[in-house]
């Protein structure tokens, strides 16, 4: 009998250890193929540096790799992809009524159930994720080091540490808060596939991305129009004066705020949604 009917640390920590110990080989096959991908990518964009430039390049940017643009680049590609990949599985074992029953039967509450897929698919995700690129990128640097021997100096690992800055010409980001509100759309894409997987268990990550590429078109076709019966129908210039006043690093603080916020509401939906699934009829 369940006397915590809400959370209990001890039955949350042997749950999460029964997921992981039930899913290992599903689990390891997922960061091989994350590995796979990301050592093919990085490899590949490493015949198209190397293989262009000279000796004389390499002893003049010293220390500059020609690599790490595109790997940085990358880097945020693999994390929105791979990441949402990971959020539609949240829910992979509610696809049928044997697995739904097999999940629903365990003894732990909704809350905990939901919260150790969630933590795995985001938080140990996150982990996983660095793990694999970071073994992706020492495999390009172990290829092509043995391939330009005499150039080896220069054929280094990426530090994630210029994602931001100024000065060199591999910077993503000037500032911290433009990162920082780059990775707050990654948690709200991220929540729209979790919801999703709530809701559509089978296919989910393309029903979820059907979906939420059409609200998307619905949602900007709407912004548009609205946006020019305020703007241009309007000959009151006070509508740029108020958006004119904040700096950028406020409107970025704001947009961080905001998506945070709405990446809460589609977490807490879908943990609701998956609480409604004890309900019988939805077996």
């Amino acid at each position: 009998m369940i006397k915590d009917t809400f959370f209990s640390l001890p039955r949350f920590m042997n749950l999460c250890r029964k997921e992981m110990v039930e899913n290992w080989r599903s689990n390891v096959l997922r960061m091989v193929l994350m590995y796979g991908v990301m050592a093919v990518v990085m490899v590949w964009n490493g015949y198209t540096q190397y293989n262009y430039h000279d000796s004389v390049y390499f002893i003049r940017h010293a220390n500059t790799d020609p690599a790490w643009g595109f790997i940085l680049m990358a880097f945020l590609w693999f994390l929105f992809v791979f990441g949402c990949l990971s959020a539609s599985l949240v829910m992979e074992k509610m696809k049928n009524k044997t697995s739904r029953l097999s999940t629903l039967m365990t003894p732990s509450t909704p809350f905990e159930k939901f919260f150790s897929r969630w933590l795995i698919s985001t938080i140990v995700f996150l982990v996983v994720f660095l793990i694999a690129f970071k073994l992706a990128d020492y495999t390009r640097v172990m290829v092509y080091s043995l391939i330009y021997p005499e150039v080896k100096e220069v054929i280094l690992p990426v530090n994630l540490g210029d994602l931001v800055g100024s000065g060199k010409r591999w910077f993503l980001f000037n500032e911290t808060y433009q990162l920082i509100l780059v990775l707050s759309i990654y948690c709200f894409v991220q929540s729209l596939f979790v919801l999703g997987s709530s809701v559509w268990p089978k296919n989910s990550f393309l029903k979820t991305f059907v979906s939420v590429t059409i609200i998307v078109l619905i949602y900007v076709l709407m912004g548009m129009l609205t946006g020019n019966m305020l703007f241009h129908g309007n000959n009151n210039k006070d509508y740029g004066y108020i958006f004119s006043s904040f700096t950028e690093q406020q409107v970025f603080t704001l947009g961080t705020i905001a998506f945070m916020f709405f990446a809460l509401v589609n977490w807490v939906l879908a943990f609701f949604r998956f609480k409604g699934s004890e309900i019988i009829q939805r077996m």
